[in-house]
C-alpha cells in the first residue's frame, strides 16, 4: 500500500483519479456535445433555442446541485450522497440518449447537472476532510489542472464520437462514464467525514448551517472575491469568440486554437501553483493570479483605446498574449480561492464548497451575455467589463485586508490539525 501523506485526516486516503472522476463530470457533459446541438434539433424536430436549453438546463443544474447536496452532505456524510449522485447521473445520461423529445430531453439534462454539481461539491469536500490544509491546498491545484482542459478535450472527444455515431451516442458515452463514476466512489472514495463530525441531517440544520456561513465575513469574504474574479473571466468566455472573430475576421477553428492553448496555459499555472503553495502562502498566490489577470485585461483596454484612436487593432498576436496571461493568472487565483474557502469554512466543508461553487457558477453565467448585450464590434466592450472586475477585485483585496492575522492555508504545519477541533455543531 502506498504511504500515506503525513497527519492524514482519515484512515484510507481518497484516490486523487476517482476525485478527478467525480469533480470533472462538469466540463465533459457540457462541452462534448455543443457541436451535436444543430443535429440534435434536426432530430428531435425541436426549435434552436430548446436545443440551446438542454445546454441551459445541465448548466443551471450544476450550480443548484452544489447548493443543495453539499450542506446535506455535512449532516449526512460524504460517501452516500456521491454514490448516489453517480448513479442518478448514469441513469438520467441513459434517458437523455433515449430521449423521444426536447422538453424531456431539457428535463433529463437538469436532473443530470444535479447530479454533477453533487459531485463537484461533495468531492472538495472530501479534499478538506481527508488533508490538513497545506496538503489540500495541493490536492486543488492537481484537481483544477486536470479539470482545466477539460473544455479542451472534450470538444474534441465529442468530435470524434460524432465520426462515427451520433448526438444520442455521445449521451451512451455519458452513461458509460456515470459507470465509471460509480466504480470511482465504490473503489476509491471512502467516507471520509465520520459520523461523530456530523452536524444535524435535518432541513432546518442544513439551513442553518448556510446561515452560518454566510453571515461569516471570514468565509463571505473570500466568496464575494471570487464571484467579482469570476466576473472578469466569464467576461472572457462569453465575449472572446465574438470579439475576436468579428474585429479580427479570424475563423471558429482558429479560435478553437487560441481558446485551448489559453486553457492549457491556465492549467500550467494550477501546476506551478501545487509547486508553489507549500513555501508559499494560498493568500499570496490568489494575489499573484489576481494582479497577472488585472494586468492582463488593463493591457487589453490598452489595445482597444489604441484601436478606438488610430482606428485599427492592434496585432491579435499582441491580444492573444494578453488573453494567455489573464487565463493563466486565474489557474493560481482559483485553486488558492478554493483552499482559503474550504479553511475558512472549514466546521462546515459541504456547506463551504456549495456556497462557493454555487454562488460563483451563477455570478458567472450571470456575467456571460454581457459582451453580447454592450456590443463585440471592437475591442472595448469586452476589455472595460474584465479591466472593471478585475480592478475592484484588487480593491476589494486591499480594503478586506487579512482579518485575524496571517492566512495559514498553503503554510508548513508545525502541528497536528484536528478536523473536529475547529468545527462547531450546528444542530
Amino acid at each position: 500500500m502506498p504511504s500515506l501523506p503525513a497527519r492524514l485526516r482519515t484512515s484510507v486516503a481518497p484516490s486523487t483519479a476517482a476525485l478527478v472522476i467525480v469533480t470533472g463530470v462538469g466540463p465533459i457533459a457540457t462541452d462534448s456535445y455543443v457541436a451535436a446541438l444543430p443535429a440534435l434539433q434536426t432530430s428531435l424536430d425541436t426549435t434552436a433555442a430548446v436545443a440551446q436549453l438542454t445546454l441551459t438546463a445541465f448548466i443551471v443544474g450544476m450550480a443548484a446541485g452544489q447548493i443543495l447536496f453539499g450542506p446535506v452532505s455535512d449532516g449526512r456524510g460524504r460517501r452516500g450522497l456521491l454514490l448516489g449522485g453517480a448513479i442518478v447521473f448514469t441513469v438520467t445520461s441513459l434517458l437523455c440518449a433515449l430521449s423521444p423529445s426536447g422538453p424531456l430531453l431539457v428535463a433529463m439534462r437538469l436532473l443530470q447537472g444535479l447530479a454533477a454539481g453533487a459531485g463537484i461539491a461533495i468531492g472538495r469536500a472530501v479534499v478538506g476532510d481527508a488533508y490538513p490544509p497545506a496538503e489540500a491546498a495541493r490536492r486543488y491545484g492537481t484537481l483544477a489542472a486536470i479539470v482545466f482542459l477539460g473544455p479542451v478535450l472534450a470538444p474534441a472527444a465529442g468530435g470524434a464520437v460524432l465520426a462515427v455515431g451520433d448526438w444520442r451516442t455521445i449521451f451512451f458515452v455519458l452513461t458509460g462514464f456515470g459507470v465509471l463514476m460509480v466504480l470511482s466512489v465504490l473503489l476509491g472514495i471512502p467516507e471520509t467525514l465520520p459520523a461523530s463530525e456530523r452536524h444535524g441531517s435535518g432541513l432546518g440544520a442544513t439551513v442553518r448551517r448556510m446561515g452560518d456561513l454566510g453571515s461569516d465575513w471570514s468565509f463571505m469574504r473570500h466568496v464575494v472575491l471570487q464571484c467579482v474574479v469570476t466576473g472578469g473571466f466569464f467576461t472572457y468566455i462569453g465575449g472572446s469568440s465574438f470579439v475576436l472573430q468579428e474585429v479580427y475576421g479570424i475563423s471558429e477553428g482558429t479560435y478553437a486554437t487560441v481558446f485551448a492553448v489559453n486553457a492549457c496555459a491556465m492549467a500550467a499555472a494550477t501546476l506551478v501553483f501545487r509547486a508553489l503553495v507549500g513555501r508559499v502562502s494560498s493568500q499570496r498566490l490568489r494575489l499573484l493570479g489576481m494582479s497577472l489577470s488585472a494586468a492582463a485585461a488593463a493591457g487589453v483596454l490598452g489595445c482597444a483605446l489604441y484601436e478606438r484612436v488610430d482606428g485599427q487593432a492592434p496585432p491579435l498576436a499582441v491580444i492573444w498574449v494578453l488573453l494567455t496571461v489573464l487565463v493563466g493568472g486565474m489557474g493560481f487565483t482559483i485553486p488558492a480561492a478554493t483552499a482559503l474557502g474550504q479553511e475558512a469554512g472549514d466546521r462546515s466543508r459541504g456547506t463551504a464548497a456549495a456556497l462557493m461553487g454555487g454562488l460563483v457558477f451563477f455570478c458567472g453565467a450571470a456575467v456571460t451575455p454581457l459582451t453580447g448585450l454592450i456590443g463585440y464590434g471592437t475591442l472595448l466592450p469586452m476589455a472595460a467589463l474584465m479591466s472593471g472586475f478585475f480592478v475592484l477585485a484588487l480593491l476589494l483585496l486591499a480594503v478586506l485586508g487579512r482579518p485575524g492575522g496571517p492566512d495559514r492555508v498553503g503554510r508548513p504545519e508545525t502541528s497536528p490539525v484536528v478536523g473536529s477541533d475547529r468545527r462547531r455543531t450546528l444542530n
